[in-house]
């Protein structure tokens, strides 16, 4: 494992950076911080630790409403990161704060905003790219997209991985996103066919973390 990976838990800091949706229109309800029950209530979200090995950033933007009991309610993706990894710790966040009960907020049954972003404080890291015309031909497939972050789709798959010592992926994760479990094993099964290799003339921390979308014909 290359140093950067090696120091990320105890050396690179890693920040989620919270922010309310929609500042510059006022119209945009705003979230009553100031009404939590207790600061402790609404810790910022853990960082998944399978995200951090893989490396993935992304933002999340999340809407919710809040009860007469002042307990989170109805928490939903409005905008997914790519990543349900992400997404789901998002939720889980946001679902630990507890505010103030009988909110004139919650009379009203306004909803809420919010913004995660998910990302690294240091400087990313070199990934690995795409070794031109070494994924095996397919009827199926019609090439791997490296740094592709959209959602999976009829377009495409998107996939996270690990690369070994014959730069193969391994380990490699789906984002489903509702697309066939077929489809997506068959997905994973011709990235597996292709290799990566470093930009020699690039300098600077190597990761063997890499992602993208499988693209269908």
């Amino acid at each position: 494992m290359n140093k950067k990976l090696l120091a990320l838990a105890a050396v690179v800091l890693i920040v989620v950076v919270i922010n309310l949706v929609g500042r510059a229109q006022p119209e945009v309800q705003r979230v009553p911080f100031a009404a939590l029950l207790t600061p402790a209530s609404c810790a910022q979200p853990q960082w998944p630790a399978e995200a951090v090995r893989y490396e993935i950033t992304g933002t999340t933007i999340i809407s919710f409403q809040i009860g007469q009991d002042g307990k989170v309610r109805k928490p939903t993706v409005s905008k997914s990161s790519g990543w349900q990894i992400l997404d789901a710790a998002a939720i889980a966040g946001i679902t630990q704060c507890v505010f103030r009960s009988g909110l004139k907020e919650a009379r009203d049954g306004a909803v809420f905003p919010l913004q995660y972003e998910w990302k690294f404080s240091d400087a990313p890291a070199l990934r690995p790219l795409l070794v031109k015309d070494s994924c095996q031909p397919s009827a199926q497939f019609a090439g791997f997209r490296e740094a592709d972050q959209r959602s999976s789709g009829p377009d495409g798959i998107l996939l996270r991985f690990l690369l070994n010592a014959d730069s193969a992926p391994v380990r490699v994760v789906a984002e489903p996103n509702g697309q066939p479990q077929a489809l997506v094993g068959q997905a994973i099964a011709y990235l597996q066919t292709c290799r990566f290799a470093y930009d020699a003339q690039l300098s600077g921390e190597r990761t063997d973390t890499a992602f993208g979308r499988v693209l269908l014909k």
